[in-house]
């Protein structure tokens, strides 16, 4: 009898675990008539072996098709990377999903470190991972062990480190936040306001140190002098700071001249732009459609 009550434990545990077939992988892409992009993103097996969901941003004259059945492609009219995320959260139907872009290459075995890591974890909801640069090295200076996130150090996670278990999400009504985002109106931040609005919901989000993505060792994000960037910026530190946004954006502009990214004098356009960034969110507050903090 106590055999038999063990085996059963056994493969109750076997039956709880996460298998290749519940991860959804939600890709965000713009302008594509065909699925050869796909061949770049997963170099060592075939694509249409993996769940798919691709949400392609277009006009009606390009249309993106797919004749695989576990390869999605939903094709909108609109633009905004934190709109085409929230397409995929609606319609996704896996129970781990994986935030990607039409950018990446996934190394062999990056399903299995998924899934190992939330099998591991079995009441955690949200698992962000390490992303390799093309030269081999690590994108960021990542944590040595696993840790959890607060709301104050999510800055450096980039969306493609990014996996969750869709249920949580929809519990807790977690979206991405179409204000801010690449093609939004401030156009960063999109990833840290969504991780923040899911801590904020009660879902505890983990550090995993092993890598599941390579990408460019270039970011958007790193454009640290252009006007979209300053602009943007100051608009979510406002949103998370109310008016200690100022002593930010001037923090920043500290932070400029002292790297010799900009001159003394090519500083007051930026704070020009910084200043507009936190007047234009200070406005959509002003309509209700936007809360403060999140």
């Amino acid at each position: 009898m106590q055999k038999f009550l063990y085996l059963c434990k056994y493969k109750n545990k076997l039956e709880n675990e996460f298998k290749n077939d519940d991860l959804e992988i939600l890709i965000a892409t713009m302008n594509r008539d065909s699925l050869d992009f796909l061949n770049r993103i997963f170099t060592f097996s075939p694509y249409h072996t993996f769940n798919l969901l691709i949400i392609n941003q277009t006009t009606e004259k390009q249309l993106l098709h797919s004749d695989y059945p576990n390869v999605k492609v939903i094709n909108v009219f609109e633009k905004g990377l934190s709109k085409s995320r929230n397409h995929a959260l609606r319609l996704a139907t896996g129970k781990i999903i994986l935030i990607a872009d039409d950018d990446v290459v996934y190394p062999e075995g990056f399903q299995e470190t998924i899934l190992k890591a939330y099998n591991a974890n079995s009441t955690v909801p949200i698992i962000c991972f390490q992303t390799l640069t093309t030269e081999g090295k690590p994108f960021s200076r990542y944590a040595k062990t696993p840790f959890f996130f607060g709301t104050n150090n999510l800055n450096k996670v980039l969306s493609i480190e990014v996996t969750a278990r869709l249920e949580a999400l929809r519990d807790t009504n977690c979206i991405y936040n179409e204000w801010f985002g690449l093609g939004a109106r401030f156009q960063d931040a999109e990833t840290l306001f969504f991780l923040r609005r899911a801590i904020k919901s009660g879902l505890r989000v983990l550090f995993y140190p092993e890598n599941i993505v390579i990408h460019e060792s270039h970011s958007s994000s790193d454009e640290v002098t252009s006007d979209r960037l300053i602009y943007a910026k100051m608009a979510g530190f406002y949103k998370r700071f109310g008016v200690g946004a100022y002593y930010y954006l001037l923090k920043y502009l500290f932070f400029l001249w002292r790297k010799r990214y900009v001159s003394l004098a090519g500083l007051y356009p930026k704070l020009k732009t910084g200043l507009k960034g936190i007047q234009d969110y200070k406005e959509i507050l002003k309509t209700k459609e936007e809360t403060l903090h999140g």
